[in-house]
Parts: structure tokens; C-alpha cells; sequence
């Protein structure tokens, strides 16, 4: 299955750049704040994830999702990505857990709270 929206680049990149302005905010913002931003974070980042789920074509055995890009034209080099069956499951289950992570850290963490939960989202 190949889609017109790069859902997988969207589940790659989103925690990457959410996480890191979680890591740069850091001190200049309250810990109440980032714990928000971080669960909101997490919790977009997960919903970007079920169309993995309900688009995902059992009875194919291919690559589904596919993204390919031409990103260094000079050199013939590609951006490229697709999951099949069993990775699938995966991507949604690691944004899920990212969730319960959040949470989990919610009270506990005290300092640095910025860095500690960007880092997750970085994972």
C-alpha cells in the first residue's frame, strides 16, 4: 500500500521534534508545562501511529506504506521506508508505551523534567 500522506515519516520525525523542544524549552518553563506538552506530545504522536493499524492490508505480503524520495539527487540517494507485517506492530506499540512512560515519570521526575521527557520522545 503506498499513500499520498507519509505517515511514517510523520511517526519518525513528530517525537524527534517534539522531543527536542521539550530538551531546548527546558528551564525556561515550568515543570507543570512540560509534563503537559510531553503527554500531549505522546499522546500525538500515538494517534499518528493508528492509521498503521486500520490502513494495513493483511492479505499483502509486500512493503505497505512506502515512502521514496530522491534526497541527494547528485549522489542517486533515496529517503526510503515501508514496514511490513510484523513491524507494524511495533511503531504503534513503542508510541503507546512512550504514553505509559510519560506518566509514569509524572511525579517522580523533579528535575530536569524537560531533558527527561524529551529524551523519551527522542527514543
Amino acid at each position: 500500500m503506498t499513500t499520498g500522506f507519509p505517515i511514517l515519516s510523520m511517526a519518525i520525525w513528530l517525537p524527534i521534534v517534539l522531543g527536542a523542544a521539550l530538551i531546548f524549552a527546558g528551564q525556561s518553563v515550568s515543570r507543570a508545562v512540560l509534563r503537559q506538552a510531553a503527554l500531549t506530545a505522546s499522546v500525538l504522536c500515538f494517534l499518528v501511529t493508528i492509521p498503521l493499524i486500520t490502513g494495513f492490508d493483511v492479505k499483502s505480503s509486500g512493503m505497505q506504506f512506502v515512502e521514496k524520495v530522491l534526497w541527494i539527487e547528485r549522489f542517486g540517494i533515496h529517503y526510503a521506508l515501508g514496514i511490513d507485517g510484523l513491524s507494524m506492530w511495533f511503531i504503534p506499540l513503542t508510541a503507546l508505551i512512550t504514553i505509559f512512560v510519560v506518566i509514569a515519570g509524572w511525579e517522580v521526575i523533579e528535575d530536569r523534567v524537560g531533558a527527561y521527557m524529551g529524551a523519551f520522545l527522542l527514543l
